[in-house]
């Protein structure tokens, strides 16, 4: 038996035809900009980057050790850098919100350390993090065996453990100072 399916249509030729994306991004963006979310974005975005530059009172330096060295210090860096987008994207109430926090984040890097924007925000390290966390969102220790891997450590379970335990405490950090800006869903 044939059916003849010529008279249904999912969806128009033209997309513009139901909504248009830029009047809708643009309502948003007032809507997010009214309610104060953007202002309170870009303040995330630039407490994040002053705990990444803070030198030894910054986040990044919690817990330093024997195991640490210039390299370790590093993949911190990278590592506290990849769950500030991870926080923020889990977080923002939409993307417009996101994208403020991180170009605030990044904007702040680059004009207060120049070296540490250079190193977190085109290092293939962070993007190895990414794959880690989007290909095991439930596990810390994919992103703990990258950790360990770009310290040189491949395998080492105490790396291993090291970067697992650095990711839940970097992460639940992130989280709270995202929850203090109190973002309006």
């Amino acid at each position: 038996m044939r059916f003849d399916d010529s008279d249904i249509k999912i969806a128009p030729d033209d997309p513009s035809e139901v909504f248009d994306t830029s009047e809708g991004a643009a309502a948003a963006f007032a809507r997010e900009k009214a309610n104060g979310n953007m202002e309170k974005a870009r303040a995330l975005g630039v407490q994040f980057a002053a705990e990444l530059t803070a030198d030894e009172r910054g986040i990044v330096y919690f817990g330093i050790g024997a195991f640490d060295s210039a390299e370790t210090l590093s993949q911190r860096k990278v590592l506290f850098s990849y769950l500030v987008g991870r926080v923020i994207e889990d977080m923002a109430p939409n993307s417009i919100v996101a994208q403020s926090a991180m170009s605030a984040y990044y904007d702040e890097l680059q004009r207060v350390s120049g070296e540490t924007y250079g190193l977190v925000s085109d290092s293939a390290a962070l993007s190895l993090y990414i794959l880690a966390g989007r290909s095991s969102p439930d596990d810390i220790g994919a992103v703990g065996r990258v950790f360990a891997r770009l310290c040189g450590r491949k395998d080492d379970p105490v790396f291993v453990r090291y970067g697992s335990e650095l990711t839940s405490y970097f992460a639940m950090y992130c989280t709270q100072l995202a929850l203090r800006a109190q973002l309006i869903r």
